[in-house]
């Protein structure tokens, strides 16, 4: 029966596969959200570049807006005040380098007091994950919320201090990333696939050297000591975080994009 089953599960792969790689061919346009889906794609189907094209996910700029009232989101969505509270929204899984940040989030602990992780999302690590957090001391100071419904995921993104992104390989966008830059949320992400795209408008300062605890740990320190000391540029950098998404990724743009390549096609 295994056999049989994992025989059915390489046909179906097989043919997805050949399916991908005959409607991409026959296409006269591909739309990607990010240079680095094009690399993907020329890589595995051996597609021309030249005609996909880089058209990234719009945010919805009505529903993901800063908010100043910190305190009474913390206590709406039960996360203890008086910290520093770091925060990931991702599916539970081995790509998305959350053992790292938990592994990060010791060393923070042990030089920062007065920090609070929340991780979002469901998937087949969260057990091991919980147990990571035991095991390295930090249960006390993690919060496992699971998924977060579509309504409640703003308040997340206000209520939190700053947001990690700890891809460790295959993010072709991130639309959470986004997201948070409309909240005012500054992000930190590793240098993975779309998210070294999205953080060039911030700056080279917003992503880690690379994918490991220790990398992520330097950068998280030293970024809540500059903010910590002086306030002003947390709040100047919340500002440019907003402005980037209305800038970058406002729905309007995108459908600008798309409009402009429909016109070119259809010429």
């Amino acid at each position: 029966t295994n056999f049989k089953e994992w025989l059915s599960y390489r046909m179906q792969l097989i043919g997805r596969k050949l399916a991908e790689k005959t409607a991409l061919r026959k296409s006269n346009h591909i739309i990607a959200l990010s240079e680095y889906t094009i690399k993907k794609l020329v890589s595995a189907y051996g597609l021309p570049p030249e005609k996909i094209h880089v058209i990234p996910a719009g945010v919805d700029l009505n529903r993901f807006i800063p908010h100043d009232e910190k305190q009474s989101l913390l206590n709406r969505l039960g996360i203890p005040n008086g910290h520093f509270t770091l925060l990931t929204v991702r599916n539970l899984e081995p790509r998305m380098g959350l053992e790292n940040l938990i592994l990060a989030f010791k060393k923070i602990q042990e030089a920062k007091k007065h920090v609070f992780l929340v991780v979002g999302g469901e998937g087949p690590l969260s057990q091991d994950l919980k147990s990571l957090a035991r095991e390295t001391g930090v249960e006390d100071s993690v919060k496992f919320v699971g998924y977060i419904p579509e309504e409640e995921l703003p308040y997340y993104y206000q209520m939190a201090d700053l947001f990690i992104l700890p891809t460790k390989e295959l993010e072709g966008f991130g639309l959470v990333t986004v997201e948070a830059l409309a909240s005012g949320l500054p992000v930190l992400g590793t240098p993975v696939g779309g998210t070294k795209e999205i953080l060039a408008h911030m700056g080279p300062e917003f992503l880690f050297s690379d994918v490991t605890p220790d990398s992520m740990a330097g950068l998280i320190i030293k970024s809540m000591q500059n903010w910590a000391a002086n306030p002003e540029i947390y709040n100047e950098i919340s500002r440019k975080c907003r402005n980037v998404a209305e800038n970058h990724y406002s729905w309007d743009a995108h459908i600008t994009s798309l409009e402009n390549l429909f016109r070119t096609t259809v010429q």
